[in-house]
């Protein structure tokens, strides 16, 4: 192998771990910085195993290896540092040769005499470093080692640009969401305000007219007054829960939720349900309440669509628990299927528009879906996926 294999290949083994660490930050967004620690140490040690378990000249092995060991002490895991660094120091002393005193060196110059824990101040120690073990020890390929050493400050720059420039990245994005999700409060905010104006005009215009010492008067505006009032308050209540983030999980059957669900409906007896669900328990990790909400929702849109039969069918799919609720009703049109899931969008005469929004972020906070489809041309599937667990 070549100078400049080894190095590519160096870099791979350095570098491969640490964009692990940062693909699991970019799936993990909402990772706590405890976590994010343990998975920056974790990186950095299987940095340090892989660099050693396939070394290449031993130069170059030695200054690599102090990229990582740098990296603990610029994030203060000292203990980490302190560690690895003797680990190295007493592989090097019993595999013989000299590496031993130069981490000990380098250790010594960076933890005493480089407080503020300078990238360049440590760069030059590591340099220095080296040339002294060319100069004392003599080296057999100057070319080849001065090429490692300049090879070893871009690697420097390049982690250090690919971890700090990575997370500041990963920051940027959760502050870009966190100002998109303050915008959509303020515009929902703004929607439910212009919702809510509608219904208080009306109760304002008939208390303006409303005639104390008429009864007729009182018999004909009241209920008028009331169901206005009934509609603010069914808004603000769905306005409420989809705001909610709270989730209580724990183990249950799906199956069990879905007959209780259907009992409770055929107790009305306005519809008919449907039952085909898998024979075996089905077992989640679902908060029982909110999925209750979620399928008493997807029913009633059915029954509102004119739906006079609906069924509820469970199965498996690719691991997952799919549950499919399918009426006859009037369906949706093709031009409404996206706006569905925008907050306050609605063809109801008296829908709030914040069902369906609702019910597809409590499916996505049990890491599930939620789709609709068209019934062959009559009426409408929603279908559900959420993960099974394993018992």
């Amino acid at each position: 192998m070549n100078v400049f294999e080894s190095i590519l290949f160096s870099m791979i083994l350095l570098l491969f771990p640490i964009l692990c660490y940062l693909f699991y930050l970019v799936v993990n967004k909402n990772t706590s910085d405890k976590t994010k620690e343990k998975m920056l140490k974790l990186s950095l040690v299987i940095s340090i195993y892989l660099v050693k378990r396939y070394p290449l000249d031993m130069i170059f092995n030695y200054l690599i290896l102090t990229i990582p060991l740098f990296i603990c002490y610029k994030r203060n895991y000292k203990y980490l540092m302190l560690i690895a660094n003797l680990i190295l120091t007493i592989i090097c002393y019993f595999r013989g040769g000299q590496y031993y005193i130069f981490y000990i060196f380098q250790f010594i110059v960076n933890y005493f005499f480089n407080k503020e824990k300078d990238y360049n101040k440590y760069v030059l120690t590591c340099v220095v470093v080296a040339l002294l073990y060319m100069i004392l020890f003599g080296s057999t390929h100057v070319i080849a080692d001065l090429t490692y050493i300049l090879a070893f400050i871009l690697m420097v720059f390049v982690i250090r640009t690919t971890l700090v420039k990575g997370e500041e990245l990963m920051s940027y994005h959760i502050e870009h969401k966190n100002l998109l999700k303050e915008r959509e409060i303020r515009t929902s905010l703004f929607k439910i305000t212009h919702e809510i104006k509608n219904p208080l005009a009306v109760c304002k215009t008939y208390t303006d007219i409303f005639d104390y010492n008429d009864p007729e008067c009182a018999k004909r505006y009241i209920p008028i007054i009331s169901g206005e009032i009934d509609k603010m308050l069914l808004l603000l209540q769905d306005f409420m829960l989809v705001n909610k983030d709270n989730i209580n999980k724990d183990i249950m059957d799906i199956n069990y939720l879905l007959e209780e669900v259907a009992h409770s409906f055929n107790e009305m007896r306005r519809f008919d349900i449907e039952l085909d669900l898998i024979d075996d328990e089905i077992f989640i990790n679902g908060d029982y309440n909110r999925l209750t909400q979620v399928m008493t929702n997807l029913i009633k849109n059915g029954y509102e669509a004119n739906a006079d039969i609906i069924k509820i069918r469970s199965y498996i799919e690719n691991k997952m628990i799919a549950v499919a609720i399918i009426d006859n009703g009037d369906g949706i049109k093709e031009c409404n299927k996206d706006k569905i899931y925008i907050p306050f969008f609605t063809t109801k005469k008296d829908g709030t528009g914040l069902g369906v929004p609702l019910s597809n972020e409590i499916v996505e906070a049990h890491g599930g879906t939620l789709i609709y489809s068209d019934n062959k041309g009559k009426g409408t599937v929603a279908k559900i996926t959420i993960p099974i667990v394993d018992m």
